[in-house]
């Protein structure tokens, strides 16, 4: 996956996207450091709000998180027909007792 980038004169921020969570390298002058938490980054940025790079960066964390947001949400249908006419398991097929495999039992 692509790094997002967030650059202006004196900052430099990449995020990345990892089984952990959202994880931001910054660097402004003289110093580089990472962070997992949004407030963190803001702290040790110490970047004033109302200026423009301040309201554009905060406008690009909340499309970040905004982002991983939707990707989290679990899908509300359940089962899938893909899966309910293709899959194996005992939640999708309820055999009866003239199905060949009722009392087959798997061994390892």
């Amino acid at each position: 996956m692509k790094p997002a980038l967030f650059s202006s004169p004196g900052i430099r921020i990449e995020s990345r996207r990892d089984h952990n969570g959202r994880i931001y390298l910054a660097w402004k002058p003289h110093a580089s450091m990472w962070f997992n938490d949004r407030k963190a980054l803001l702290r040790w940025l110490a970047w004033p709000i109302k200026t423009p790079t301040g309201d554009a960066l905060r406008a690009w964390l909340d499309e970040l998180e905004s982002s991983d947001q939707q990707r989290q949400q679990p899908k509300a249908d359940g089962l899938s027909p893909e899966l309910l006419a293709t899959g194996f398991g005992p939640e999708v097929h309820d055999l009866d007792a003239s199905d060949p495999n009722f009392q087959t039992r798997t061994v390892i």
